[in-house]
């Protein structure tokens, strides 16, 4: 092993190991409430780090340049890449508050939850069939894995009220955090060594070791989102309904909350300034590798 491996993978092991330290800390403090439910809430968080670790800040950066836009230039790649991530958090950004105003209306959270995570999964997995040169299909896979993604997030962090008190929420979202984090790290460790060394694994070379890591994270989101399904269950209110009847109560209660908005200057330009700062941390997180 070279000797740039074995420092690469002693700072990603003492990364582990403070995430996991952290994760103890919290399961310490959550002993007093050993709740079935809050733990399946928290395990989905392990269940999509996966994701964004491996896939969307890791391999497929890299792997898009050099396997699938191989024929590309360097600039063609990277333009194309930021445009499929920008379309993304656009169409996210534009239907996450109606899709949450029409989930609370219709008491759809978890469903629509299941639904977008199943398209991430789903998308996931096909990249693994994209033949070398294919980099249009790649990306529209990419795109819609991480409207899936984000998608799900917006109902996974609604469904939080239904899992925990209001005096838990706090700690409960913290424990959601620490388990993601675990989560995504242990996988991407593991997704590390099939690439290091594929022979290990039974892999034939680099590229087939990261093309089984997109299967990886698939099976690893939907086998830990199994929980979730079973054991989370949301408060549905009396008026539930269907969802094209809940869309339409969805989309007018979006109205009235952006003209109450309107009144309240301080929380209006708290939401801009955080929508341009989480834009640049997805930015980060999503471009990192491929302008490094």
């Amino acid at each position: 092993m070279c000797h740039v491996d074995v420092l690469f993978l002693q700072t990603f092991c003492k990364a582990i190991v403070s995430r996991l330290t952290l994760l103890a800390c919290y399961i310490a403090a959550m002993m007093k409430s050993k709740s079935t439910t809050i733990w399946s809430w928290a395990l989905y968080d392990w269940a999509n780090s996966a994701y964004a670790t491996t896939v969307m800040a890791g391999f497929f950066p890299i792997f898009f340049k050099q396997y699938w836009a191989a024929d590309l230039s360097v600039n063609e790649s990277t333009f194309w890449l930021g445009l499929s991530n920008a379309g993304a958090g656009l169409l996210v950004a534009l239907l996450a508050p109606l899709l949450g105003a029409m989930a609370d209306q219709g008491g759809l959270k978890k469903r629509m939850l299941l639904s977008f995570a199943s398209m991430g999964v789903l998308m996931t997995a096909s990249l693994f069939l994209v033949g070398e040169g294919h980099w249009l299909l790649a990306l529209m896979i990419y795109v819609f894995g991480m409207i899936g993604f984000s998608g799900a997030n917006v109902f996974y962090d609604a469904l939080i009220v239904d899992v925990a008190e209001r005096r838990q929420l706090d700690r409960v979202s913290a424990l959601g955090y620490a388990v993601g984090y675990a989560g995504g790290g242990v996988l991407f460790g593991l997704n590390v060594s099939m690439i290091l060394h594929p022979d290990w694994f039974w892999l034939m070379d680099k590229t087939d070791a990261v093309r089984w890591s997109f299967i990886s994270v698939a099976l690893w989101w939907s086998l830990f989102t199994l929980p979730l399904a079973l054991y989370v269950h949301e408060q549905r209110s009396a008026e539930s309904m269907p969802w094209r009847q809940a869309l339409v109560k969805g989309y007018v209660q979006l109205l009235e909350t952006f003209h109450h908005l309107r009144s309240l200057k301080t929380v209006w330009l708290f939401l801009l300034a955080y929508f341009f700062y989480i834009d640049g941390v997805n930015t980060v997180a999503r471009m990192a590798v491929e302008y490094g």
